[in-house]
Formats: structure tokens, sequence, C-alpha cells
């Protein structure tokens, strides 16, 4: 068999098990394998030298650790000379936390931008966990009594999920209903008011999903457990992800519970 049809019936085996997006990834993986190696995409596997999978390896060498992970996981599957080729190590990006008081300032630079509604839909990122993508796409319909029922068709899993409403939600959708319109947020996005705000409050650069992480730290923080936070980012690992990124506020909330446990 050739390179190109084990790679696209590797993809083919995979759409039954996968989510929409994760079969579209697939597919560009293998799309992408065929743009960089169109002299080897027509070529039987068993022709295919262990010299050839390193050069092909060090030409993609550029790209980001997951695209290049990708692109090594169907080789792999498809090549065994490929096998020996080692995965690049995912290094989790470091987001700064911010303290109550750190926060308290950028919504107040927020304010202060006349043009945007930047601090209404930071709040809103914050007490929701929301990806801003998932947020831009929310209806009032969306708001029940007392949660946020993110629908399927929104989510980066295409399941819905419900995200009660925690301390403040409230007065924040009260202020965001005064808007008007169908849509939660009245904005997209407030890359540049949140750049701006940032550098006015004296904090490093923020991004939209640094309140996603100020979400999560919070409701740790308070005691939540780790499954339940899981569920409300709409992880579908019980808490395994969280407990990689967050083991520093769950070894200290252990502590915690450890002291008050007598014997």
């Amino acid at each position: 068999m050739k390179l190109k049809e084990s790679l696209e019936l590797w993809a083919a085996l995979r759409r039954g098990a996968s989510k929409p997006r994760t079969q579209r990834y697939h597919q560009e993986i293998v799309q992408t394998i065929c743009r960089l190696w169109p002299e080897k995409f027509e070529t039987e596997i068993g022709q295919i030298t262990e010299a050839d999978a390193a050069a092909f390896v060090g030409r993609i060498g550029h790209y980001s650790t997951s695209r290049f992970n990708g692109m090594l996981t169907a080789l792999k599957a498809v090549l065994p000379v490929a096998v020996s080729i080692r995965r690049r190590r995912v290094r989790l990006k470091e987001r700064h936390t911010l303290s109550q008081l750190e926060f308290s300032h950028l919504l107040s630079a927020l304010e202060g931008r006349p043009q945007s509604h930047g601090r209404l839909v930071v709040s809103f990122l914050a007490h929701t966990g929301l990806r801003i993508n998932e947020a831009r796409q929310l209806r009032w319909s969306d708001i029940q009594t007392d949660y946020i029922l993110v629908p399927g068709a929104v989510t980066k899993s295409d399941k819905p999920r419900v995200i009660p409403f925690i301390n403040g939600i409230r007065e924040v959708l009260g202020q965001l209903r005064e808007i008007g319109g169908e849509l939660i947020i009245p904005q997209g996005e407030v890359k540049r008011s949140l750049q701006t705000a940032c550098r006015l409050a004296g904090l490093p650069r923020l991004s939209h999903h640094d309140f996603r992480h100020l979400f999560a730290t919070r409701c740790i923080q308070s005691g939540v457990d780790l499954p339940t936070v899981a569920r409300w980012l709409g992880h579908q690992d019980g808490g395994a992800l969280l407990a990689k990124i967050y083991f520093h506020l769950v070894d200290e909330h252990s502590r915690r519970m450890a002291a008050k446990v007598v014997i």
C-alpha cells in the first residue's frame, strides 16, 4: 500500500470514534504530510527507509509541538521505520494568576475604555470559565434560572454542558442584558482593550484564555473538587488534566483538609 493510501485509511478508521473536529484535524494532518512530502506519498510503504522518515521529520521541525506530534503519530501508525522517532514533550504554558486586587485593577482599567465593553466581557469569562469562542456564540435563551446551558453546537467537545451560577455572575448578566441584543456578550473579542488595560494596570499581557485559567484557579482554591471543575470547564477526563496543571493548588488543598482530620 502506498503512503497516501495508508494515511487516508488511518484517518478513516478513526472517524467512527472521533468528534467532528478531531476528524477534520486528522484529515488536515494527512493533507499536510502529503503536501510536504510529495516525492513519497505515492511510494509503497515498504520502500520508505528510516533515513527518509528522519529527513521528513527534520522538514517539519518548525511546526508547533502539537502539530509536529500529530503528524508523527500518523507516521508512526503507518510507517514501521518511524516507530523509533521521539515525540516532542509538551510544555504547559505558564499563566499569570491574577490576585483579587490585580483583577480589580484590571477591571477598573477596562472600565476606562469608552469604546469597549471589555470589563463586562472579561467579567463574564472569569465567572464562567468559558472559552472566548464559546462565549461569543451564547444567546440569552441559553441562560436558565441559576445556570448556563452551553449548547453542544458551540463547545469544543460538541457536547452540551451546564455551568451553575457562581457569586457575582447575576450582576454581570444584569449589566450585559441592559446592552441588548440576542447574544450575551456584545463583542466577539476585547484583545486591544485588554492589552491597553494590562499596561495601565501594570500587569503582564493577558489573553481571553487567562480568565478561564482564573476561573479554574478560584474554583480549586475554594475547595471545589476536580471532577466538578472539569465538568464546568467541559473537560472529558474527569479532572486528570486539571490535576497536572493545578497540582500545586490540589496539594495545598489536600494539606488544609488533612489538618482537619482527627483520629
